[in-house]
């Protein structure tokens, strides 16, 4: 994926189908729409999975957190999508243990015997989703309801729940890179005749007549404006789709449920507090739902030999490029953390890194001290609610089930083309790293293929972050055999990732191959060697100066600076 070819073909071409966002909803589109046959185009004004897509807990869930709220379609939803996952991408996905603690007392909504009911409507809503998977592996297995006694051996982090009566086991689908599953996608999108790039914002619609005719683009990185033109442009742009929307007055384009704000959730990545058991939490936080466990959940989930803990709910006013995490969010949540399992003396100190994104409300009255976010889509077609053709608007509300969104999103877009395509291929299609029928064996089978010139560790990585391309990006090492050595004794990342990441993964900056190619910087601040080190590889392919290469560590290093406080941060 070389930007400036891309670049040429996105000014000289027209495409059936431009899209516009590259987070996980736009991302599927455009992979959806190239396998179908369309010809298509997708820009991302940032880099690509770095904003709301990157800002999660890397769950791929099965909807149990639907449950209070009677929505047992969504159940039944999310788990068809966790399997389907499975089979998309192996490499990136694994099951997980959740804890899920009950106790004793007032609440009967924390007992276990609600709990039980639960997991009984849990399955019925998830029968016969596991034949999705043929590789009997691959299929989550089942589990069981722990006494006091197996609880606390399981986990002794919840002894400090006074009233503990128990706790569920819960297997649920976690990503070890959300980053680099949105790029799998992407990635796949090319390989079946897409046309992308990364840091160009769209300004404006293109219009003729009242028909959108593509969009006026600005190249962030060269300041370079331009047009790129399609028969049909589908606006995926997230939190930003309606400000998009509003950039032409006259069109008057509106989403079904207008949005009415933002929240920000905050996720924290610590000291490992458990190895293997992921903790389903509750704090003193409301959330909607007509029977609640009495709280927000938050989850401690263990994650590339740390902990990933989230998530809160700050109601945020400002701009994009005013989301951050502060101190007081930090130290927010951890009081909330703490407050759920005492024994554990959180701080300050045990906080590797810290990040946050917003997701969109649609609620009239905002709550401070309430969960509100929706996990409904929305779906547009403006040449039926607005008289303006060539403009569908789809607005995803989770990762898990962004697929089937950009499935629906097709199938309406396939109805403005009176060309015949293909139908939807992308449930059973793996993506271009994912073709892995058994995943340990093809592991074993690297690991020995590779066994003079790599560890056994090594290989591991790069499989988990490569899947089958691992043999392309090892190839770039034959001549230079000190790229396959680790950047740093205290990380996996190898020096091949780095300029994999230049050369076929669209990295423009020190913060893309940190924080979305490698997830190097998001499990801990690099020392000054590794950067050094990760900045002279890009340097050598993207031709920095020796100020540009200062200013790109500068960029880094802000990231974990978490002083002062933000819009929307707050103490109840």
């Amino acid at each position: 994926m070389q930007r400036q070819e891309h670049l040429q073909r996105l000014k000289e071409q027209q495409f059936d189908i431009l899209v516009i966002g590259g987070g996980i909803t736009g991302a599927c589109i455009a992979h959806d729409a190239a396998l179908r046959g369309f010809s298509v185009a997708l820009i991302e004004r940032r880099d690509f999975g770095g904003f709301t897509s990157s800002a999660s807990s890397k769950l791929l869930h099965g909807g149990i957190r639907y449950l209070p709220k009677g929505q047992v379609w969504k159940v039944r939803e999310s788990g068809r999508e966790q399997m389907i996952f499975q089979r998309l991408a192996p490499h990136l996905v694994r099951w997980k243990p959740f804890l899920i603690p009950t106790e004793h007392g007032l609440s009967l909504t924390k007992g276990a015997w609600a709990l039980k009911i639960a997991m009984k409507i849990y399955a019925l809503c998830h029968f016969g989703l596991k034949s999705l998977l043929d590789n009997p592996a691959r299929k989550p297995p089942q589990g069981p309801f722990l006494a006091v006694e197996e609880a606390l051996a399981a986990a002794p982090q919840l002894s400090s729940i006074e009233q503990l009566s128990g706790a569920q086991v819960l297997f649920e689908s976690h990503m070890h890179s959300s980053e680099r599953m949105t790029l799998a996608f992407l990635k796949t999108a090319v390989s079946n005749g897409a046309t992308l790039a990364n840091y160009l914002e769209a300004e404006q619609y293109l219009t003729t007549e009242g028909r959108i005719e593509g969009v006026a683009v600005r190249d962030a990185l060269t300041g370079e404006q331009f047009t790129v033109r399609a028969r049909l442009t589908i606006n995926s742009a997230g939190p930003a789709s309606q400000a998009l929307n509003r950039s032409v007055p006259a069109l008057h384009l509106r989403l079904q449920k207008e949005l009415t704000g933002f929240a920000r959730g905050v996720h924290l990545v610590t000291r490992q507090v458990h190895p293997e058991y992921a903790l389903a939490l509750t704090t003193r936080k409301k959330t909607e739902g007509f029977v609640t466990r009495g709280g927000r959940h938050f989850f401690i989930i263990p994650w590339r030999g740390r902990s990933l803990i989230g998530t809160t709910n700050v109601p945020f006013q400002g701009t994009f490029d005013q989301v951050r995490v502060t101190q007081q969010d930090i130290d927010d949540f951890l009081v909330d953390i703490n407050e759920a399992l005492p024994d554990l003396h959180l701080t300050r100190q045990d906080v590797h890194y810290a990040y946050t994104g917003l997701y969109p409300l649609i609620v009239r009255n905002i709550e401070e001290d309430k969960y509100q976010g929706t996990g409904e889509y929305q779906l547009v077609d403006h040449e039926m609610t607005d008289k303006t053709p060539g403009l569908i608007t789809s607005l995803g509300a989770k990762f898990t089930t962004a697929r089937n969104v950009a499935e629906k999103t097709v199938d309406l877009a396939g109805q403005k083309f009176t060309e015949e395509k293909r139908p939807c291929q992308t449930v059973s299609t793996p993506l271009v790293e994912g073709n892995i029928a058994d995943l340990p064996a093809f592991l074993r089978e690297k690991q020995e293929q590779y066994k003079d010139l790599l560890s056994a560790e090594a290989v591991e990585h790069l499989v988990r972050y490569h899947g089958t391309e691992i043999d392309r990006v090892i190839a770039l090492a034959t001549d230079r055999p000190e790229l396959l050595k680790p950047l740093s004794p205290a990380f996996s990342t190898l020096a091949v990732d780095v300029l994999y990441a230049v050369q076929e993964e669209m990295a423009m900056s020190l913060d893309d191959v940190l924080f979305r190619r490698t997830g190097l910087g998001t499990i801990g601040q690099p020392d000054e060697t590794t950067l050094e080190q990760t900045v002279a590889i890009m340097a050598a392919e993207l031709g920095w100066t020796a100020q540009h290469k200062e200013e790109e560590k500068l960029k880094v290093l802000v990231r974990y600076s978490y002083e002062g406080s933000s819009m929307g941060s707050r103490r109840e």
